[in-house]
């Protein structure tokens, strides 16, 4: 069915983009239908073709979209690319994700165990069941030669118990040792300090990240959410698939 539904979408495209449209034509005509349903305020950051002719890239109030538009409509979802089977925008989401990553400084992470020469970025939270069931795979992930870098992104917000937590593991003096005995649910004791969670969750807003954990490899491969460590080392080839 969905293959179906596929083949009518581009049959559909195919009809429409048979009707010669200029340029600037097409951009005019999608500036219009796109602040037609805007909120006032809004602003439209940038307008990029897309690999899809008659279908752009939409940088909008700090997200990115695909948008086709036609006459007084717009279509706004995702494009696939058919011969690499691949989702457009979750690719360009993971590149930008691991772009915005390369930037922060490790001494802004907690660091688990040595240095390997590979590594994966982990959005986490103290409270979160996942996150805590990830953080038992750590040691297995260090013996097989993956280094895990902790960012802090407590889901219910800043103030909220979490982000309080958070920045008492990251005013610690033991950063690894007071992560763990939060994940495992103990006592840590409340400090507080100059520290970058607050910058990390609203980069990890920005950026993204809906959930935890979200890991972010070095070969930039995203993935949102708990898997073991044959699968996370199978994603960074660091395994035969």
């Amino acid at each position: 069915l969905m293959k179906k539904i596929f083949n009518t979408v581009a049959v559909i495209f195919a009809l429409v983009l048979s009707v010669s449209v200029s340029a600037d034509d097409e951009l005019d005509g999608l500036r219009k239908n796109l602040s037609g349903i805007l909120a006032e305020g809004t602003v439209v950051e940038s307008i990029e073709p897309s690999p899809m002719p008659g279908a752009y890239i939409v940088k909008v109030g700090g997200q990115t979209i695909f948008a086709y538009s036609a006459g007084d409509y717009l279509m706004i979802g995702e494009v696939y690319d058919s011969v690499r089977g691949v989702n457009l925008g979750e690719e360009m989401r993971a590149i930008g994700m691991a772009r915005e990553i390369e930037k922060i400084p490790e001494s802004e992470m907690i660091l688990m165990g040595e240095a390997t020469g590979r590594y994966v970025t982990v959005f986490t939270d103290i409270d979160c069941t996942y996150c805590r069931q990830f953080h038992k795979t750590v040691p297995e992930l260090q013996k097989r030669g993956l280094q895990v870098r902790y960012l802090m992104f407590p889901r219910a917000g800043l103030q909220s118990e979490s982000y309080l937590g958070a920045v008492s593991v990251w005013c610690s003096e033991n950063q690894p040792e007071s992560i763990t005995v939060a994940k495992a649910g103990g006592y840590v004791e409340p400090k507080s300090c100059d520290n970058p969670v607050a910058q990390q969750y609203q980069l990890g807003q920005r950026i993204g990240v809906r959930g935890t954990p979200t890991m972010v490899l070095d070969n930039g491969i995203v993935i949102p959410g708990f898997v073991g460590p044959d699968e996370l080392l199978a994603a960074a080839n660091m395994v035969d698939n």
